[in-house]
């Protein structure tokens, strides 16, 4: 049986748990030119009504900190792609940004001079210009987004919690966007310890790989975690109901404390499909650096805004 949503003028016709376009994708845009390797944004329409985030009861492989719970989120714009590694150094190059750790001079993990064995056996997975960037914190992944927005005076930033799991979902209910299993008809469609995918476990995928979700956001699921903006809260439902990021406070300090620690969010190559699932959430302290930790990058649309794509030079 099919019904229709409607996401702000963009209708979708839902099916079992695939969407397809009754009209057209959400639009794209750029704030600067592709050629200065300026990330290509999807505007997101404002979820609807009675739009839910976290796992039911029922999910299999879900967490107790998963608690299913409604969420507003307004209209805001998200990277159709994780952070490559070419947009993140030209943060680095104009002096915004810290190299990533595998390409920290001096450091233990550098791909060329460092000793860090992993690393070096994934350096063509890890440094090519079309690879999602990691080896980079949360506080990073900040600065990038400072200094995006000094160079374009617009307003970027990480994703929420709530945010990033709206895109994700794309208006499904299922485990991946897709449907309940971690294959379609036999086809890979994402790279996870498990997924199929010839790079499972071994190394990560250009950021355009796989087939996009039906907002058009390429690899919500696997490839590499996402760092969001929220601290953790064991208690999901305690996230703002507005769709803003939580923030540090008392109430997320039970039955245990999490004090300092950020989250990240959508599974990894490296990681088992449960661990990939659009309601999954971990956590890390925002100094934390390794190779399956990226990011993607947000920007606040304002009321009635309508972004135009930057001419190309």
């Amino acid at each position: 049986m099919s019904r229709l949503m409607q996401f702000a003028g963009v209708a979708l016709v839902l099916t079992g748990a695939v969407f397809s376009s009754a009209l057209a994708q959400p639009a794209t845009f750029r704030d600067c030119p592709a050629a200065e390797n300026c990330p290509l944004m999807v505007a997101l329409p404002a979820s609807p009504p009675g739009t839910l985030i976290g796992s039911p009861a029922s999910e299999e492989g879900r967490l107790d900190s998963e608690t299913q719970h409604p969420v507003s989120v307004p209209a805001f714009a998200l990277g159709k792609y994780e952070v490559s590694v070419a947009e993140y150094m030209a943060c680095v190059n104009a002096g915004g940004c810290p190299h990533p750790e595998w390409a920290e001079p001096g450091g233990t993990h550098n791909i060329e001079t460092g000793s860090g064995v992993t690393d070096k056996r994934m350096a063509a997975s890890i440094s090519g210009d079309a690879q999602p960037v990691v080896g980079v914190s949360w506080h990073n992944a900040n600065a990038y987004a400072a200094w995006l927005s000094a160079k374009t005076g617009k307003a970027y930033r990480l994703p929420s919690e709530s945010e990033w799991e709206y895109a994700a979902r794309a208006g499904t209910s299922t485990r991946f966007w897709w449907g309940e299993e971690v294959a379609q008809s036999g086809r890979p469609m994402a790279c996870c310890r498990g997924c199929g995918s010839e790079q499972d476990g071994k190394g990560l995928y250009p950021v355009d790989a796989f087939q996009a979700n039906p907002f058009g956001l390429h690899n919500v699921h696997g490839n590499v975690w996402e760092w969001v903006a929220d601290f953790y809260c064991e208690d999901f439902a305690k996230t703002p109901a507005d769709g803003t990021a939580q923030p540090k406070v008392a109430a997320c300090q039970e039955p245990k404390p999490y004090d300092d620690l950020r989250v990240f969010r959508g599974g990894s190559c490296f990681y088992e499909p449960r661990q990939m699932r659009a309601s999954m959430r971990l956590r890390n302290t925002p100094d934390f650096r390794n190779q399956t930790v990226g990011f993607r990058i947000a920007r606040t649309l304002t009321p009635g805004e309508t972004p135009e794509e930057k001419p190309a030079k």
